[in-house]
């Protein structure tokens, strides 16, 4: 097995254990607001390069 094969499989086992500890804790979801947010953000960005192109 190539090293970097091993590197690889250490790094998906380090990973899986950090999830592993997380848990359903929540952290890391996005809430509603953080969906308002981005629709917002969206809205504006679409508004103003339409404006700008228009």
């Amino acid at each position: 097995m190539d090293t970097k094969d091993k590197e690889w499989l250490a790094e998906i086992e380090r990973r899986a254990a950090v999830y592993d500890a997380l848990g359903n804790g929540g952290e890391g979801r996005l809430s509603v607001l953080d969906y308002l947010g981005m629709l917002v953000l969206t809205a504006v960005l679409t508004v103003v390069f339409w404006t700008w192109a228009v």
